[in-house]
Protein backbone atom coordinates (compact mmCIF):
# COMPACT_ATOMS: atom_id res chain seq x y z
CA UNK A 1 0.00 0.00 0.00
CA UNK A 2 2.86 2.36 0.75
CA UNK A 3 4.22 2.31 -2.79
CA UNK A 4 0.89 3.29 -4.49
CA UNK A 5 0.45 6.07 -1.93
CA UNK A 6 3.97 7.28 -2.59
CA UNK A 7 3.34 7.31 -6.36
CA UNK A 8 0.06 9.17 -5.84
CA UNK A 9 1.84 11.70 -3.65
CA UNK A 10 4.46 12.40 -6.30
CA UNK A 11 1.83 12.67 -9.03
CA UNK A 12 -0.07 15.27 -6.99
CA UNK A 13 3.15 17.10 -6.13
CA UNK A 14 4.20 17.28 -9.78
CA UNK A 15 0.72 18.55 -10.70
CA UNK A 16 0.88 21.27 -8.05
CA UNK A 17 4.36 22.34 -9.16
CA UNK A 18 3.20 22.49 -12.78
CA UNK A 19 0.19 24.60 -11.83
CA UNK A 20 2.34 26.95 -9.76
CA UNK A 21 4.75 27.28 -12.70
CA UNK A 22 1.91 28.18 -15.05
CA UNK A 23 0.54 30.71 -12.57
CA UNK A 24 3.98 32.25 -12.05
CA UNK A 25 4.51 32.47 -15.81
CA UNK A 26 1.19 34.27 -16.23
CA UNK A 27 2.03 36.71 -13.44
CA UNK A 28 5.53 37.45 -14.70
CA UNK A 29 4.55 37.99 -18.33
CA UNK A 30 1.20 39.70 -17.76
CA UNK A 31 0.96 43.42 -18.35
CA UNK A 32 -1.86 45.89 -17.79
CA UNK A 33 -4.32 45.86 -20.67
CA UNK A 34 -3.90 48.73 -23.15
CA UNK A 35 -6.58 51.36 -23.32
CA UNK A 36 -9.45 51.02 -25.78
CA UNK A 37 -9.12 52.76 -29.14
CA UNK A 38 -9.65 56.50 -28.87
CA UNK A 39 -9.51 59.02 -31.70
CA UNK A 40 -8.46 62.04 -29.65
CA UNK A 41 -5.77 60.11 -27.78
CA UNK A 42 -4.21 58.90 -31.03
CA UNK A 43 -4.26 62.40 -32.53
CA UNK A 44 -2.54 63.71 -29.40
CA UNK A 45 0.13 61.01 -29.67
CA UNK A 46 0.68 61.89 -33.32
CA UNK A 47 1.29 65.55 -32.51
CA UNK A 48 3.09 65.18 -29.18
CA UNK A 49 6.48 64.45 -30.76
CA UNK A 50 6.52 67.80 -32.57
CA UNK A 51 7.78 70.93 -30.80
CA UNK A 52 5.51 73.90 -31.38
CA UNK A 53 7.54 77.01 -32.30
CA UNK A 54 7.02 80.31 -30.51
CA UNK A 55 5.06 81.84 -33.37
CA UNK A 56 2.64 78.91 -33.26
CA UNK A 57 2.18 78.95 -29.49
CA UNK A 58 -0.85 81.19 -29.62
CA UNK A 59 -2.49 79.00 -32.26
CA UNK A 60 -1.78 75.86 -30.24
CA UNK A 61 -3.45 77.44 -27.23
CA UNK A 62 -6.60 78.22 -29.19
CA UNK A 63 -9.64 76.69 -27.43
CA UNK A 64 -11.30 73.70 -29.02
CA UNK A 65 -13.84 74.37 -31.69
CA UNK A 66 -17.55 73.79 -31.48
CA UNK A 67 -17.07 70.26 -32.76
CA UNK A 68 -14.70 69.48 -29.89
CA UNK A 69 -11.56 69.21 -32.05
CA UNK A 70 -8.30 71.05 -31.64
CA UNK A 71 -7.30 73.66 -34.22
CA UNK A 72 -5.88 72.00 -37.33
CA UNK A 73 -4.04 75.26 -37.98
CA UNK A 74 -2.16 74.69 -34.72
CA UNK A 75 -1.33 71.15 -35.81
CA UNK A 76 -0.08 72.41 -39.18
CA UNK A 77 2.09 75.06 -37.52
CA UNK A 78 3.51 72.45 -35.19
CA UNK A 79 4.34 70.20 -38.12
CA UNK A 80 6.39 72.91 -39.85
CA UNK A 81 8.59 73.33 -36.79
CA UNK A 82 10.54 70.15 -37.53
CA UNK A 83 10.15 68.50 -40.89
CA UNK A 84 12.25 65.54 -39.79
CA UNK A 85 9.65 64.45 -37.27
CA UNK A 86 7.50 61.51 -38.50
CA UNK A 87 4.36 63.31 -37.41
CA UNK A 88 4.99 66.24 -39.73
CA UNK A 89 3.35 64.61 -42.73
CA UNK A 90 0.38 63.63 -40.60
CA UNK A 91 -0.18 67.11 -39.24
CA UNK A 92 -0.01 69.13 -42.43
CA UNK A 93 -2.88 71.36 -43.46
CA UNK A 94 -6.01 69.55 -44.64
CA UNK A 95 -6.46 68.04 -48.07
CA UNK A 96 -5.44 70.74 -50.54
CA UNK A 97 -8.11 69.82 -53.05
CA UNK A 98 -10.85 70.08 -50.42
CA UNK A 99 -12.38 66.94 -51.88
CA UNK A 100 -12.35 63.56 -50.14
CA UNK A 101 -14.22 61.79 -52.95
CA UNK A 102 -12.61 58.55 -54.08
CA UNK A 103 -11.16 55.31 -52.79
CA UNK A 104 -8.88 55.34 -49.75
CA UNK A 105 -6.69 52.35 -48.85
CA UNK A 106 -5.71 51.12 -45.39
CA UNK A 107 -2.18 52.29 -44.66
CA UNK A 108 -0.18 49.41 -43.20
CA UNK A 109 3.05 49.77 -41.22
CA UNK A 110 6.24 47.94 -42.12
CA UNK A 111 7.30 48.00 -38.48
CA UNK A 112 4.21 48.49 -36.28
CA UNK A 113 6.11 48.17 -33.00
CA UNK A 114 4.42 47.08 -29.79
CA UNK A 115 0.67 47.18 -30.41
CA UNK A 116 0.06 46.82 -26.67
CA UNK A 117 1.71 50.20 -26.09
CA UNK A 118 -0.18 53.20 -27.54
CA UNK A 119 0.27 52.43 -31.24
CA UNK A 120 -0.03 55.12 -33.90
CA UNK A 121 -0.43 52.67 -36.80
CA UNK A 122 -3.30 50.72 -38.32
CA UNK A 123 -4.42 47.69 -36.34
CA UNK A 124 -7.46 45.61 -35.43
CA UNK A 125 -8.20 43.27 -32.57
CA UNK A 126 -10.37 42.30 -29.63
CA UNK A 127 -10.91 42.88 -25.92
CA UNK A 128 -12.40 40.22 -23.63
CA UNK A 129 -12.76 39.96 -19.86
CA UNK A 130 -11.48 36.87 -18.10
CA UNK A 131 -11.20 35.78 -14.48
CA UNK A 132 -7.96 34.15 -13.34
CA UNK A 133 -7.86 32.04 -10.18
CA UNK A 134 -4.92 33.97 -8.75
CA UNK A 135 -5.32 37.60 -9.78
CA UNK A 136 -9.03 37.98 -10.38
CA UNK A 137 -10.48 39.95 -13.28
CA UNK A 138 -8.30 40.82 -16.25
CA UNK A 139 -8.96 42.22 -19.73
CA UNK A 140 -7.15 40.31 -22.45
CA UNK A 141 -6.40 42.41 -25.52
CA UNK A 142 -5.30 40.91 -28.82
CA UNK A 143 -4.14 43.05 -31.75
CA UNK A 144 -2.59 42.71 -35.19
CA UNK A 145 -1.26 45.20 -37.70
CA UNK A 146 -1.87 42.71 -40.52
CA UNK A 147 -4.93 44.58 -41.79
CA UNK A 148 -5.93 45.52 -45.33
CA UNK A 149 -8.94 47.10 -46.99
CA UNK A 150 -10.41 50.29 -48.36
CA UNK A 151 -13.22 52.82 -48.09
CA UNK A 152 -15.00 54.77 -50.80
CA UNK A 153 -16.25 58.29 -50.14
CA UNK A 154 -18.47 60.72 -51.96
CA UNK A 155 -19.00 64.34 -50.97
CA UNK A 156 -21.66 63.38 -48.47
CA UNK A 157 -21.45 59.63 -47.79
CA UNK A 158 -19.28 56.71 -46.90
CA UNK A 159 -20.34 54.53 -49.82
CA UNK A 160 -18.38 51.35 -49.20
CA UNK A 161 -15.92 49.83 -46.75
CA UNK A 162 -14.11 46.52 -46.71
CA UNK A 163 -11.57 45.42 -44.10
CA UNK A 164 -9.70 42.12 -43.82
CA UNK A 165 -7.81 41.02 -40.70
CA UNK A 166 -5.32 38.13 -40.57
CA UNK A 167 -6.39 36.36 -37.38
CA UNK A 168 -3.33 34.14 -37.09
CA UNK A 169 -1.19 37.20 -36.39
CA UNK A 170 -3.16 38.40 -33.37
CA UNK A 171 -0.95 38.92 -30.33
CA UNK A 172 -1.84 39.46 -26.68
CA UNK A 173 0.54 40.01 -23.78
CA UNK A 174 0.97 36.26 -23.43
CA UNK A 175 2.10 33.76 -26.09
CA UNK A 176 0.45 30.87 -24.25
CA UNK A 177 -2.92 32.64 -24.56
CA UNK A 178 -2.21 33.36 -28.23
CA UNK A 179 -1.95 29.66 -29.06
CA UNK A 180 -5.28 28.95 -27.39
CA UNK A 181 -6.88 31.80 -29.32
CA UNK A 182 -5.65 30.45 -32.66
CA UNK A 183 -7.12 27.07 -31.78
CA UNK A 184 -10.47 28.62 -30.81
CA UNK A 185 -10.57 30.63 -34.06
CA UNK A 186 -9.28 27.68 -36.11
CA UNK A 187 -6.97 30.06 -37.96
CA UNK A 188 -5.47 27.27 -40.06
CA UNK A 189 -8.84 26.79 -41.79
CA UNK A 190 -10.19 30.34 -41.40
CA UNK A 191 -7.14 32.64 -41.55
CA UNK A 192 -9.02 35.92 -41.92
CA UNK A 193 -11.96 37.87 -40.56
CA UNK A 194 -13.72 40.45 -42.71
CA UNK A 195 -16.12 43.36 -42.44
CA UNK A 196 -18.11 44.77 -45.37
CA UNK A 197 -20.35 47.81 -45.14
CA UNK A 198 -23.93 47.03 -46.17
CA UNK A 199 -25.46 50.52 -46.29
CA UNK A 200 -24.04 54.03 -46.88
CA UNK A 201 -23.23 56.29 -43.94
CA UNK A 202 -24.05 60.00 -44.07
CA UNK A 203 -21.03 62.27 -43.53
CA UNK A 204 -21.09 65.77 -42.02
CA UNK A 205 -20.00 68.88 -43.83
CA UNK A 206 -16.56 70.07 -42.89
CA UNK A 207 -14.98 66.61 -42.76
CA UNK A 208 -12.47 67.77 -45.36
CA UNK A 209 -11.52 70.62 -43.00
CA UNK A 210 -10.71 68.28 -40.12
CA UNK A 211 -14.10 68.05 -38.42
CA UNK A 212 -14.65 64.89 -36.36
CA UNK A 213 -17.26 62.43 -37.58
CA UNK A 214 -19.10 60.19 -35.14
CA UNK A 215 -21.59 57.61 -36.33
CA UNK A 216 -22.49 53.96 -36.80
CA UNK A 217 -21.41 51.70 -39.63
CA UNK A 218 -23.48 48.57 -40.21
CA UNK A 219 -22.22 45.64 -42.18
CA UNK A 220 -21.46 41.94 -42.45
CA UNK A 221 -18.84 40.68 -40.01
CA UNK A 222 -17.37 37.27 -40.85
CA UNK A 223 -15.37 35.32 -38.27
CA UNK A 224 -14.47 31.64 -38.55
CA UNK A 225 -16.52 31.38 -41.74
CA UNK A 226 -19.73 32.58 -40.09
CA UNK A 227 -21.30 35.91 -41.10
CA UNK A 228 -23.55 38.05 -38.91
CA UNK A 229 -24.71 41.65 -39.10
CA UNK A 230 -22.68 43.95 -36.87
CA UNK A 231 -22.80 47.63 -35.96
CA UNK A 232 -19.55 49.51 -35.30
CA UNK A 233 -19.52 52.82 -33.47
CA UNK A 234 -16.93 54.84 -35.35
CA UNK A 235 -15.11 58.15 -35.18
CA UNK A 236 -13.03 59.60 -37.99
CA UNK A 237 -11.00 62.70 -38.76
CA UNK A 238 -8.83 63.97 -41.61
CA UNK A 239 -5.30 64.44 -40.30
CA UNK A 240 -3.14 65.97 -43.00
CA UNK A 241 -3.42 63.71 -46.02
CA UNK A 242 -4.69 60.71 -44.05
CA UNK A 243 -8.03 59.75 -42.58
CA UNK A 244 -7.83 58.29 -39.10
CA UNK A 245 -10.78 56.09 -38.11
CA UNK A 246 -11.39 54.19 -34.88
CA UNK A 247 -14.31 51.94 -34.07
CA UNK A 248 -15.63 49.16 -31.89
CA UNK A 249 -18.49 46.69 -31.70
CA UNK A 250 -19.74 44.25 -29.08
CA UNK A 251 -19.52 40.67 -30.29
CA UNK A 252 -20.88 37.40 -28.90
CA UNK A 253 -18.23 34.83 -29.74
CA UNK A 254 -20.56 31.84 -29.74
CA UNK A 255 -22.51 33.51 -32.57
CA UNK A 256 -19.43 32.84 -34.69
CA UNK A 257 -18.82 29.31 -33.48
CA UNK A 258 -15.98 30.42 -31.20
CA UNK A 259 -15.64 28.77 -27.81
CA UNK A 260 -13.65 30.87 -25.36
CA UNK A 261 -10.22 29.29 -24.76
CA UNK A 262 -9.33 28.04 -21.30
CA UNK A 263 -6.20 27.37 -19.25
CA UNK A 264 -5.48 25.80 -15.82
CA UNK A 265 -5.68 29.14 -13.98
CA UNK A 266 -8.56 30.57 -16.01
CA UNK A 267 -11.77 30.46 -13.97
CA UNK A 268 -13.95 31.93 -16.72
CA UNK A 269 -13.86 33.88 -19.97
CA UNK A 270 -16.77 36.03 -21.10
CA UNK A 271 -18.65 34.91 -24.22
CA UNK A 272 -18.98 38.59 -25.14
CA UNK A 273 -16.13 40.84 -26.14
CA UNK A 274 -15.24 43.94 -28.10
CA UNK A 275 -13.93 43.99 -31.65
CA UNK A 276 -11.98 47.21 -32.22
CA UNK A 277 -9.87 48.89 -34.87
CA UNK A 278 -7.68 51.91 -35.49
CA UNK A 279 -7.10 52.49 -39.20
CA UNK A 280 -5.27 55.08 -41.24
CA UNK A 281 -6.45 55.54 -44.83
CA UNK A 282 -4.52 57.12 -47.70
CA UNK A 283 -5.09 57.50 -51.43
Amino acid sequence: MKRPLKILFWVVAVGVVALVAVVAWYLITREDAPEAVDLQATVERLTSTTTIPAQAAAAAATPEGADGTASLQAQAAAATSNEDQPVAAAAESPNASGDLTGVWQVQSADDPGDLQDQPTVSFAGFRVDEVLSTIGEFTAVGRTADVSGSIELSDTELLAAEVTVTMGTLRTDNSFRDGRIYDALNTSEFPTATFALTSPVQLPSGLNDGAVFSGVAEGDLTIKGITNRASFSIEAQLIGDRILAVGSSEVTFSDYGVTAPTAPIVVSVEDQGIMEFQLFFTR
